[in-house]
C-alpha cells in the first residue's frame, strides 16, 4: 500500500444476483489496510477500514435486507482479522464535506450529511452486535481519530487528516438553513471514529503472516484507483441498468489484467 508506512491493501466486493435480469451486480465494496508482522511497531497488528460503501437499492429489495447482508459481510471480515491475530481494528465516518470519500457513486452535500448520520449509527449497531456475538472483544467511539488515544494518525493519509480539519472549521454561513441544521447534527455526534479490540488484553494469540499471494490490479489496487476508473469510463451505479453495465466492464477489466499477468509469468 501507499503512504508513510507499508501495509497490505485489500479490496472486498460483494455481488448481488438480480433475479429478473439474470445477472450479478456489484452491491458492496470495502477497502482495508492490514498492518502485519513486517510493519512499523506503531501500526503493527492493526487494521484500518478505509471505506465501506454500497450501491442504491434496486427493485423490490428492502433496506433491512440489504443492511443485514452488509452487516454479515463486515462481521465476517472482523472474524477473519481476529483469527489472523490482529489486535485492533479502526473505523471512521468520513467528514461529509469530503466529496471524494466514496467507492461507487458521488453524492451531493445534503445526501452526504444524511448518509454520515446514518453511517455513524450503523457502525455503532454493527459493533454492538459484533460484541454481543463475541466477534470482537470491545470497542470505543470518539468524535474524531485525533481525539482517541489508541487511534494512530499514521493509519490515515494526509488528505484524510486535512479533510477532518476542514470539516471542523467549516463555515456554514453560506449554507441554507436545512443544510446548516444537518451540519450541526453531524458536529455533535460523539461517535464517528472507532477503535475495536479484536482480542482479549491477556490473549496470547500471535499475528499470523498473510501468505496469500498479492494480486496486482489495474482497477482496485486502492480506492482512489477504483473511483478513477469509474470516473474515466463513466461507470455509474445510480440505476440497475447502469450497475449491470458497470459491473461487466469492471469485472472484465480485472480478469483481463489477471490473465495478462499470468501469461507474462508463463
Amino acid at each position: 500500500g501507499r503512504g508513510r508506512t507499508p501495509y497490505r491493501a485489500k479490496a472486498i466486493f460483494a455481488f448481488q444476483w438480480v433475479d429478473h435480469s439474470n445477472l450479478y451486480v456489484m452491491c458492496f465494496g470495502m477497502f482495508v489496510h492490514e498492518y502485519g508482522p513486517g510493519c512499523h511497531p506503531v501500526n503493527q497488528g492493526r487494521v484500518y477500514v478505509e471505506c465501506i460503501d454500497s450501491v442504491p437499492l434496486y427493485g423490490l429489495e428492502r433496506g433491512e435486507e440489504r443492511q443485514a447482508l452488509l452487516s454479515t459481510i463486515v462481521h465476517a471480515y472482523f472474524d477473519y482479522a481476529r483469527v489472523m491475530g490482529f489486535r485492533h481494528l479502526h473505523m471512521r465516518v468520513p467528514p461529509p464535506t469530503d466529496e471524494y470519500s466514496y467507492i461507487f457513486e458521488s453524492r451531493s452535500l445534503v445526501v452526504r450529511l444524511r448518509a454520515s448520520l446514518h453511517l455513524a449509527q450503523w457502525y455503532t449497531r454493527l459493533l454492538q452486535r459484533a460484541k454481543e456475538h463475541n466477534i470482537v472483544y470491545h470497542y470505543e467511539g470518539g468524535s474524531s481519530a485525533s481525539e482517541m488515544a489508541n487511534f494512530p494518525l499514521t493509519l490515515l493519509q494526509p488528505e484524510e487528516i486535512a479533510a477532518e480539519n476542514a470539516f471542523t472549521n467549516v463555515d456554514t454561513r453560506l449554507l441554507d438553513p436545512q443544510t446548516q441544521e444537518l451540519v450541526a447534527r453531524v458536529m455533535v455526534q460523539r461517535e464517528r471514529s472507532f477503535v475495536v479490540s479484536l482480542q482479549h488484553p491477556n490473549s496470547s494469540v500471535m499475528l499470523v503472516p498473510d501468505i496469500a499471494p498479492l494480486l496486482p490490479s489495474n482497477v482496485a489496487s486502492d480506492r482512489k484507483q477504483f473511483v478513477g476508473v469509474c470516473v474515466s469510463q463513466r461507470l455509474r451505479f445510480a440505476s440497475l441498468q447502469q450497475a449491470k453495465y458497470s459491473t461487466i466492464v469492471l469485472v472484465q477489466r480485472m480478469l483481463a489484467h489477471q490473465s495478462q499477468l499470468t501469461n507474462e509469468f508463463e
